[in-house]
């Protein structure tokens, strides 16, 4: 039976699109392995491809599985192995049990499912941060020209898509500012296809969903998570901005190049900030200089916050 069957009323659409959403994520990860679900409440529950899941997700086997489980024991054993594997690397499961998920109960998969995401699409255990919160500061950094405040409303004409296209690789979409915010799904799916085609982000939602009044944040934040992962269009298209902003080719990643808050500071200098004792600084004491460059940082943006004096 298809979900959209057993959904009473316009309040619950947002299930139907997060469900499509997920299980396309899902299928992403599970194509290594030949596998593929359609239904999460009815595919998942035996374990089996659970199971598979997270191990597509930790590079690892996770235990011995039932492959063709003939009990709910069995079922029981199998969704066991799987949830105590993502706990025991510290994702934490809140009112997910393993007869939730043998049951078929779609809401609380679904929830598993966006722990999984976050876990390992879009965060990590080193963020303190909340991932939305993070992303969010990230698509308003790189799209400062556009009022970008959420994951729905705010994306739903497709213009803010093709904007980040044009930031991650420029020139692939360089009329986004003259698109009409009326063609909405026109825009959505030619965004969607170029993203595809040109960065290899998969469609793991359509362009109706996507621009739909009942698109969910998380199933939005699914799709645009493609964007900004390590080794993402977004990651290069940062670093890309970084070497020509700092006039270098020396920065290779995101992570051990900055180390020494040398390039941190340079970049707070670059957007007119100012660093105390610049360029003159002391690259051997790590700490101090990547709290000098946080704290300038911190300086610039309060700054920039400021109102403006008449």
């Amino acid at each position: 039976m298809s979900i959209s069957m057993t959904l009473d009323g316009k309040e619950d659409q947002w299930i139907v699109i997060q469900h499509k959403t997920f299980i396309n994520w899902a299928n992403e990860q599970l194509i290594q392995g030949n596998r593929s679900v359609e239904n999460l409440a009815q595919d998942l529950c035996d374990g089996v491809k659970l199971v598979a899941l997270v191990e597509s997700l930790q590079f690892k086997k996770i235990g011995k599985v039932y492959s063709k489980p003939t009990s709910k024991i069995q079922m029981l054993h199998n969704v066991s192995l799987a949830l105590r594997a993502v706990a025991d690397d510290n994702v934490k499961l809140v009112n997910i049990g393993t007869d939730d998920i043998v049951d078929g109960n779609l809401k609380l998969i679904l929830g598993l499912l966006w722990h999984l995401i976050i876990r390992y699409q879009i965060s990590s255990n080193k963020a303190k941060a909340p991932p939305k919160k993070l992303m969010l500061q990230w698509f308003q950094n790189v799209l400062s020209g556009l009022a970008i405040s959420n994951f729905t409303s705010h994306w739903s004409n497709g213009i803010a898509l093709h904007a980040l296209l044009d930031f991650c690789k420029p020139g692939l979409s360089p009329n986004w500012r003259k698109l009409s915010p009326n063609d909405r799904i026109q825009n959505c799916r030619q965004a969607i296809q170029l993203a595809k085609d040109h960065l290899s982000v998969p469609k793991v939602i359509s362009a109706e969903d996507f621009c739909s009044p009942d698109l969910d944040e998380l199933s939005a934040m699914t799709y645009l998570s493609y964007f900004i992962r390590k080794n993402s269009p977004g990651y290069y298209g940062t670093l890309n901005w970084i070497c020509k902003q700092l006039k270098t080719t020396n920065i290779s990643n995101l992570t051990t190049d900055w180390n020494d808050g040398y390039y941190l500071c340079a970049l707070v200098v670059s957007v007119g900030g100012e660093v105390k004792g610049w360029p003159k600084i002391d690259r051997k004491n790590h700490i101090a200089t990547c709290q000098l460059g946080l704290d300038s940082a911190k300086k610039l943006e309060s700054i920039q916050c400021s109102p403006q004096q008449s």
